[in-house]
């Protein structure tokens, strides 16, 4: 690890969770009623892709017979197919050498005991050819050395020469389901011990630091250097749709007004090659983050791990006992970047404000500007402080202020540029919010064609 980014290590041994059968069951049950993902991506069948995982298996763990796995199909995301891989080492399923060596250990050595070793594991497939999967690997294998609740990788490939013709990656399953499943079904005490364990891990997320801005360089991850290198943000990001033409160069330190600008500058030049000419919102968030700079709210030059959709989607749940539900994984790290600190500090108000369900979209950016207020629900309110007593004073002051909030969703912007009519809404919202909140200091409009006529 370099010395420049900031990061705990953990000396232990990474232990693979026992299976859920409960999320198994659900997993299964969903599947077989869903074609979704097989009709919009144009994937093989699971009736019949389901022999190239088997044999995928079989090439990874040859000491075992073929009807030591058992696969089935599960919800995958936007960027991943993903299957459902159950591996049963018992001495059955094993070769016949090793069945005799077993036997000759068991009838010399009486006392030993037998252990059953069944395994949960997830296949993860790309749905595009050019998805950045040594990215996402680097990424997996960089947070497992912190204390993070991420997954683990058992085995991963970047070639496609294999049976499944692709680059995976298989992991360990994890205990829990998604939050938006569970969150309505817990009691009062295990949302505080989730908010609790959600805000701790939060609060870990943020002393991973670097003096840059950046995306990890998958190269030196994969090598094994101890010389962990930031790239320079890519413009537009690279991501499993779309794969941007920008050359990677490493990542150099700058303070957090520097970093802004030049990605207004980028991103403005990119939207100059899609003939955005008068469409223009780069130049009022200029302006927006030139007065927070001024007033010494961009003062703090340190950039944090940052999860781009650090959503209840993207969390699992694990319901321990009556009392206590832990934060089992954090999901889906594809896109995580090194960006100002305060980046990440979008305060989770679902958790205390709101139900979450799975049909929430996840994006009403009008309820975080009352994140701060503590319910008059002694139950919620319960909830907010176990997460602010988790998570710490200064990410609170970074997710509550309202100088922060507004550059939170700019710094957001100036990342990933703008893709939808939804990016604009956003960046309409945020330039009149400031312009309500320092009338003195009103900036102008993303149209140049009417601020040129004003």
């Amino acid at each position: 690890m370099s010395d420049n980014i900031k990061s705990p290590r953990v000396v232990a041994e990474h232990v693979e969770p026992a299976p859920d059968v409960d999320n198994d069951a659900a997993s299964i049950a969903s599947s077989e009623n869903s074609t979704t993902s097989t009709e919009e991506f144009e994937h093989e069948p699971f009736d019949t892709f389901q022999f190239k995982a088997v044999e995928l298996c079989e090439k990874q763990w040859p000491h075992l017979s073929k009807d030591a796995f058992t696969v089935t199909r599960m919800d995958g995301g936007s960027y991943n197919r993903v299957i459902g891989v159950r591996v049963d080492g018992s001495w059955r399923q094993t070769s016949w050498l090793k069945r005799q060596a077993q036997m000759f250990l068991r009838t010399v050595c009486p006392g030993v005991i037998r252990k059953t070793e069944i395994r949960d594991y997830v296949l993860r497939i790309p749905r595009q050819e050019h998805a950045w999967v040594e990215h996402e690997v680097s990424i997996l294998k960089f947070l497992a050395a912190t204390n993070l609740p991420v997954p683990r990788i058992k085995i991963f490939s970047l070639s496609a020469e294999n049976p499944v013709g692709s680059p995976y990656m298989i992991q360990p399953r994890l205990p829990g389901k998604p939050v938006t499943e569970v969150f309505l079904e817990l009691n009062t005490q295990q949302r505080v011990s989730f908010a609790r364990d959600l805000g701790r891990a939060l609060k870990q997320m943020g002393e991973v630091q670097s003096p840059s801005p950046g995306t990890l360089n998958p190269d030196s991850i994969l090598a094994g250097s101890s010389d962990t290198q930031l790239l320079r943000l890519q413009c537009p990001p690279r991501n499993a749709f779309r794969q941007s033409e920008d050359v990677s160069e490493p990542s150099t330190p700058q303070t957090v007004y520097e970093f802004f600008m030049s990605q207004f500058a980028r991103q403005r030049a990119y939207d100059l090659t899609l003939h955005r000419d008068y469409l223009n919102p780069w130049k009022p968030f200029e302006a927006i983050i030139r007065h927070l700079h001024t007033m010494g709210h961009l003062n703090h030059n340190v950039y944090a791990l940052t999860h781009m959709d650090l959503e209840p989607r993207n969390m699992l749940l694990h319901v321990v006992s009556p009392t206590t539900a832990s934060l089992s994984a954090i999901l889906d790290w594809d896109e995580t970047v090194f960006a100002p600190a305060f980046t990440n500090c979008r305060p989770p108000f679902w958790l205390w404000d709101r139900e979450v369900d799975e049909d929430d979209d996840d994006d009403d950016d009008m309820d975080e500007a009352d994140a701060h207020i503590t319910p008059n629900d002694a139950d919620r309110a319960a909830v907010k402080k176990a997460f602010e007593e988790g998570v710490g004073e200064e990410y609170c002051k970074w997710a509550y202020m309202k100088e922060y909030r507004l550059a939170r969703g700019i710094a957001k912007l100036a990342i990933t540029g703008f893709f939808s009519n939804m990016d604009y809404d956003v960046a309409e919202k945020i330039i009149k919010e400031w312009n309500e909140m320092f009338p003195h200091l009103k900036v102008g409009g993303m149209s140049d064609i009417e601020e040129d006529e004003d």
